[in-house]
């Protein structure tokens, strides 16, 4: 298609340079035309002029001066630009565009964090001290020395009595960190006196037990003191913070337990008990009055019951 419009364009500047070349050659025919009317001699040098017009073709430099026209192929060389002017439609350009609005790679995007862990519930430290092999003592007494509220559900409970915790751990668990008035009722002052209570010996021999030593039962802040008239080698005073626990000795009955004796267990393992001296006769006032009042006064105390078939 390009070799058209070039042969079409060569054969007009070839039909251009003809007629220019053709134009001049009449002008020495009038030349001898004119001078025929002067001389009648003329005709003989008019075929030795006749070559004379070969020097018109001198002029053929002039054909550069259709160089003008020969700028006509700028008409090829502004169609010739329409191809190149296609190219740039093949080239990456068009590409590039949907790589623009295209989706990240799955790459770019970045990891999620992972979700956090649950945080351990507080009752986990008390069954790995148990798993640990330490005593219910040692436990029950950090416990009460921390105060922290485990809130404890059924499955928690159950998952610590079968690791082997006692009820009596289970129950402080629970009553660990609750206000005082949620465990014990309304506080009350740590000054109270019970006089006439019986503090519980072994009988004769290490037989059996007595209950001839009656004397007072005094609370005085942190200091719990008895005094006996019978025997004064068993008067002691211990600091309530050394009780590790209190408890109610009670003998079975077929619709209530009858609580006859209270006591209370140290650190150190001492143990001291007390009942009414009509304790025989079914008698527990002075026991009730001082469970009631020890449950009140020190609500943080570990409070259990023991069931006895008979005292």
């Amino acid at each position: 298609m390009r070799t058209l419009p070039r042969v079409v364009l060569v054969s007009s500047l070839v039909a251009v340079w003809a007629c220019r070349t053709a134009g001049p050659a009449p002008g020495p025919s009038r030349r001898s035309t004119s001078g025929a009317g002067t001389s009648s001699t003329a005709p003989a040098p008019a075929p030795t002029s006749a070559p004379a017009p070969a020097p018109a073709p001198a002029p053929a430099p002039a054909p550069p001066a259709p160089a003008p026209v020969v700028s006509a192929p700028p008409p090829a060389s502004s169609a010739a630009p329409a191809p190149s002017a296609l190219e740039p439609t093949t080239s990456p350009a068009p590409a590039a565009a949907p790589s623009a609005s295209a989706p990240p790679p799955a790459s770019v995007v970045p990891p999620q964090p992972a979700a956090p862990a649950a945080p351990a519930r507080p009752y986990q430290d008390v069954l790995r001290l148990k798993q640990a092999g330490l005593s219910d003592d040692f436990i029950l007494n950090k416990i009460r020395t921390e105060g922290v509220s485990y809130g404890l559900t059924t499955q928690e409970i159950v998952e610590l009595r079968s690791a082997g915790l006692s009820e009596g751990v289970i129950a402080e668990m629970l009553r660990s960190g609750q206000p005082a008035a949620t465990t014990a009722g309304a506080a009350v002052a740590r000054k109270a006196e019970f006089s006439g209570l019986s503090r519980v010996g072994r009988g004769f021999m290490g037989i059996g037990t007595t209950t001839k030593n009656v004397g007072r039962l005094v609370v005085d802040g942190d200091t719990i003191t008895f005094t006996g008239a019978a025997d004064a080698d068993k008067n002691f005073s211990v600091y309530a913070k050394n009780v590790k626990e209190f408890f109610n000795t009670c003998v079975l009955r077929p619709n209530q337990n009858l609580c006859l004796e209270v006591g209370f267990v140290t650190y150190t393992g001492d143990e001291y008990r007390f009942r009414d001296p009509g304790w025989k006769n079914g008698e527990n006032r002075l026991v009730t009055d001082v469970s009631n009042y020890f449950r009140q006064a020190f609500p943080n105390l570990f409070f259990s019951q023991r069931s006895v078939n008979e005292l």
